[in-house]
């Protein structure tokens, strides 16, 4: 019986061959560059590696040594508090600009669409060199303005703030960049949702009296839930391994204040060339954002339960 069930798989398989072959480069380049250094890397994690010399295998120490890295808990700790910081007010305002954009009544709707996603797009060197300018110490666009402020009301006691020079606001200085960058793709995944909302849900809330803040409430907010999901998850997933906003803005200082997870762990393998502790952090800290990711995917499903 299975014989014959694999001669038979095997026979299908061989006259559907043209249609294999034409699929083949994706199989091909995604065993060489995405199987590959997944397996590799895992490997890795129980070595030490410098990626020229010999390779140690050292069992579980690259995992057990990661746990009295200060560093490592300190990359995660501002992690943690730069997502704080950024994806509250970001979901909020992507919240706020897709209920905007979704109106009848606005005008140039196309307009403010690609303006609010433009940041998205804008190569990162060209970011951070806009906002050294804001952020600049003695010619910072931010602190000019707060000098006139200053000026004009001197019982405030504003002084210029030390923007990227100070363990205090290098965190906040990112998270503005991050709310700046990445409000309008989350508002064009909302405003897609939005759209996909029947508006025949809204006419029967109409004809039974629920006001505006109770469709919000009732309709809105729980269709929008698989939304918010899914940008929940790929906020959580590019804060953990965000690299280009922290290394070109601040590399990481002053000191290690503003090093998050994904430049220490950059650091670690391209720097120190640890590869080994590199690949233990790596799957270590994967392995905590996909429970996270599936706690976060519980919340949708109990949505539609």
């Amino acid at each position: 019986m299975n014989a014959a069930v694999k001669k038979t798989l095997f026979s299908k398989m061989w006259e559907y061959r043209h249609f294999y072959l034409f699929i083949s480069p994706f199989f091909i380049l995604f065993a060489v560059f995405g199987l590959y250094p997944l397996i590799f890397s895992m490997y890795l994690s129980f070595v030490e590696w410098d990626g020229l010399g010999e390779r140690k295998w050292v069992g579980m120490n690259n995992f057990i040594n990661m746990f009295y890295d200060d560093i490592f808990f300190k990359s995660l700790w501002n992690t943690l508090v730069i997502g704080i910081m950024h994806i509250p007010p970001m979901f909020i305002g992507a919240f706020v600009f897709a209920l905007i954009l979704n109106s009848t009544w606005l005008k140039l709707r196309g307009l403010f669409r690609a303006a609010f996603f433009l940041p998205c797009v804008t190569p990162m060197v060209v970011i951070t060199i806009v906002f050294a300018l804001f952020y600049g110490q003695d010619t910072g666009f931010l602190n000019y303005l707060i000098a006139k402020i200053g000026a004009s009301f001197p019982w405030l006691h504003l002084k210029p703030v030390p923007w990227l020079v100070s363990e205090q606001w290098s965190k906040p200085s990112i998270a503005v960049l991050l709310v700046w960058r990445w409000t309008g793709y989350n508002m064009v995944m909302m405003l897609a949702g939005l759209q996909g909302i029947s508006t025949e849900y809204y006419e029967a809330a109409k004809i039974d009296g629920a006001s505006t803040l109770q469709q919000m409430w009732h309709i809105t907010l729980p269709l929008m839930r698989p939304i918010f999901v899914f940008c929940g998850i790929m906020s959580l997933i590019g804060t953990v391994f965000m690299f280009d906003e922290v290394f070109v803005l601040t590399a990481g200082g002053p000191g290690v204040s503003s090093t998050n997870f994904g430049l220490y762990l950059f650091n670690t393998s391209f720097t120190d060339f640890r590869f080994g502790r590199a690949s233990a952090m790596a799957y270590t800290v994967s392995l905590i954002v996909l429970v996270l990711s599936l706690v976060i995917l519980k919340f949708r499903k109990s949505a539609t339960e």
